[in-house]
């Protein structure tokens, strides 16, 4: 599948989001991700739009790596080769979520919640993002989300201005999903400590973000 570059947006200092034209009859569920094809080599990113929106989009930190930098390059009008959407990483809509983001983990939670709020779930939707400083991606959207979605509670956590979590704030849900999604020592750590915490394994649910 090739998709067409529409617009490179800066989300901040550090985090770049390119904007596609969404082919006809495109469908995924949020959560799933593509992997991008450049110069013979392949790398998957999580699809940061939600399946309400009339666009698609890959949202990641700038890098240093080859593929980083040649994807920062695209400009548009310029074309990429994708596979199809793929990853059981997605929303269950008939349970309640907490979603738990590490810095750039935020991407496939940005479909989600932006899903739930176009769609008007009940769903009760708890984000907890946590980030190595005070600009948080998306934020300015989820904040104006979450003014259309009385079921959204979002605690945002700056670790540069306090220690990192280790215990999570208690919720009043039965039975939540809890997903995880960051980079691999923050999930493992996320998991650890909701298993301490006594939740089943079966609830857990993880997306870990290697850097490229």
């Amino acid at each position: 599948m090739i998709l067409k570059v529409l617009e490179k947006k800066t989300e901040t200092k550090d985090v770049f989001s390119l904007v596609f034209e969404k082919p006809a009859s495109f469908s995924f569920y949020p959560g799933q991700y593509l992997d991008y094809e450049l110069n013979g080599d392949t790398r998957a990113f999580t699809i940061s739009a939600s399946p309400t929106d009339k666009f698609l989009m890959l949202t990641t930190k700038k890098g240093q790596s080859e593929f980083k930098k040649a994807l920062a390059k695209l400009k548009p009008g310029d074309e990429i080769k994708t596979s199809h959407p793929a990853g059981t990483f997605i929303l269950d809509e008939n349970s309640p979520a907490v979603l738990i983001a590490g810095g750039i983990g935020i991407t496939p939670f940005r479909s989600m919640i932006k899903y739930a709020h176009d769609q008007k779930l009940s769903t009760p939707v708890t984000l907890l993002y946590s980030n190595s400083d005070k600009d948080f991606v998306f934020k300015q959207e989820l904040e104006k989300w979450k003014q259309g979605l009385e079921n959204l509670i979002i605690v945002y956590h700056n670790s540069s201005q306090s220690s990192h979590l280790t215990k999570l704030p208690s919720t009043t849900y039965h039975l939540p999903i809890y997903y995880l999604a960051g980079p691999p020592k923050m999930v493992d750590s996320f998991e650890k400590i909701l298993l301490d915490q006594g939740v089943d394994k079966t609830n857990i649910r993880y997306d870990q973000f290697d850097g490229y």
